[in-house]
């Protein structure tokens, strides 16, 4: 099932996608899914009734309040050879936490905070937490995933030119990290190294790869995270991107006001999202 929160009528709600309708579930909220005994269970014995379809105003970042974001680094080998052409080696993933005020969903703008903002963009499939998962094995890591949704790690490249450890001013301005646009149940997605990923700008292909390349696939990530960090209900943790990140092209190119960057992971979702400035030219 595809689960999207939602705005209708100055209301917050959780449904269940039908098209481009959602169906509200009997829990208003994603925190009120996740305190459930077995929220998966839960959703499958729900039947969404196309009869009580709504069309929504606007569609919300899909995750629950207070939740965890947590970036994945140098998880596919291309994007991590373009990172070592310019010194930067990765020899074990690198976990980045996000700030909230980063969080934005669907169709909300991307506002690029300064004219000389290098900005950047970065595909992740990503993983919703379902259960507490602390010190997880191999064995029993899928077993605490609910979901995957799409995220895309924007990135102000130039202050990693200027401090290379400043890592919460490079990932974390506000607007950039679009999450969605819904979150799809773990049983929808068989296979979930056998995905399309990639992205466009302006409808140019950026990105291209599938999720089978991926280094260091999702329990050995939630492993390594959960030996160290609990993880709750409704947090998200990415799986890394792919090569083709406009900082690293030659020449580099980054996105401007005016520009949309779309995000796409097959059977999952196509996130897409507008750049505007953040700056007034008078």
């Amino acid at each position: 099932m595809r689960l999207a929160r939602y705005h209708l009528d100055g209301r917050e709600r959780l449904g269940a996608v039908l098209d481009d309708t959602v169906v509200p579930t009997p829990w208003p909220d994603f925190e009120t899914l996740f305190a459930l005994a077995d929220p998966l269970a839960a959703v499958r014995s729900f039947t969404p009734d196309p009869a009580d379809a709504v069309i929504p105003d606007r569609l919300l970042p899909p995750l629950a309040r207070h939740a965890q974001v947590i970036g994945t680094g140098g998880n596919y080998a291309d994007h991590a050879a373009e990172a070592a052409r310019v010194g930067m080696e990765v020899v074990d993933p690198i976990f980045i936490p996000y700030l909230a005020g980063a969080v934005i969903g669907p169709d909300d703008n991307i506002v690029i905070p300064h004219p000389d903002t290098k900005t950047d963009y970065e595909v992740e499939f990503s993983v919703v937490i379902g259960r507490t998962a602390s010190r997880l094995t191999l064995e029993n890591a899928m077993d605490h995933v609910f979901g995957y949704t799409v995220v895309n790690d924007i990135s102000a490249r130039e202050v990693m030119e200027r401090v290379k450890f400043q890592i919460m001013l490079l990932k974390s301005p506000d607007t950039f990290m679009p999450v969605g646009p819904h979150v799809v149940t773990v049983d929808e997605i068989p296979d979930p190294y056998r995905l399309g990923i990639a992205t466009y700008l302006n409808g140019e292909v950026r990105q291209k790869s599938n999720t089978g390349a991926m280094t260091w696939r999702i329990p050995e990530l939630l492993v390594k995270i959960t030996h160290y960090c609990t993880l709750r209900p409704g947090d998200v943790v990415t799986t890394g991107t792919p090569g083709g990140v406009g900082y690293f092209r030659d020449p580099p190119e980054f996105l401007h006001p005016g520009d949309t960057i779309v995000a796409e992971v097959e059977g999952v979702g196509r996130l897409s999202n507008d750049l505007v400035a953040g700056w007034s030219d008078g």
